[in-house]
């Protein structure tokens, strides 16, 4: 068994964790260390039966280890790579038991694939794309780099998403592009291409705001203590 550490030990991580154990009891491949987050909140704690080991600098100190990152907002997940990067890590590529991959599909590093998740042909995930529980993906579908779909998400063949966007539950998107930097509301039905730094919702969805999403506390909490 390979050792494996989440970037991120909130409510997504925890569900990364529960991955792991499903994969687990498929084939005995991670042995899942903890976690490492650099939220003082959780500094010390035990979640799902997992540690919180330290914060993200620790990550040099698993020399053998495979990581993969665990936040749904988009931008923390490129910020945390990018920081944890710079030691040199591996990371793993963590998929569901119940997911089917045909050959024809690429994927990058460090991906996520959830439960029940359909991927059909030539579909790209570009590196730590994370595609949750009960997406469909139509062929030759591409997803850029830090993206995240969330559940019950629909993606028509042909779809281009660019990197570090968030697709929100139960969404579906037509066989068009989106740019990068772009939040797409739950239950939005987006039926053209949208520019890139922006966020879109409703049916069919249109443009809410643009320029990056609000951050919340959290988010704001976590920049400041990884930075």
């Amino acid at each position: 068994m390979k050792d494996l550490i989440i970037l991120g030990a909130g409510g997504l991580g925890q569900e990364v964790a529960w991955l792991v154990e499903e994969i687990n009891q498929s084939e005995k491949k991670w042995n899942l260390l903890g976690f490492l987050d650099s939220h003082p909140d959780v500094e010390g704690k035990f979640f799902i039966g997992y540690p919180v080991l330290g914060p993200f600098h620790l990550a040099k100190k698993y020399k053998n280890c495979h990581f993969v990152v665990a936040f749904g907002d988009p931008r923390l997940r490129e910020q945390t790579v990018n920081i944890v990067s710079k030691y040199n890590v591996k990371w793993a590529n963590l998929i569901s038991p119940t997911v089917i991959l045909h050959s024809s599909n690429k994927l990058g590093k460090g991906i996520v694939i959830g439960r029940q998740t359909d991927l059909t042909l030539d579909c790209e995930l570009e590196d730590h794309t994370m595609l949750n529980i009960h997406v469909v993906l139509g062929h030759k579908v591409k997803i850029g780099k830090f993206s995240i779909i969330s559940p019950n998400v629909t993606i028509n063949g042909g779809a281009t998403i660019g990197h570090t966007c968030s697709i929100g539950a139960n969404a579906f998107v037509r066989d068009i592009i989106i740019g990068d930097y772009v939040t797409v509301g739950a239950s939005s039905c987006v039926v053209a291409n949208i520019e890139s730094n922006c966020v879109i919702a409703g049916v069919p969805a249109k443009l809410i705001r643009k320029g990056a999403p609000v951050k919340s506390v959290t988010t704001s909490l976590r920049n400041k203590t990884i930075l």
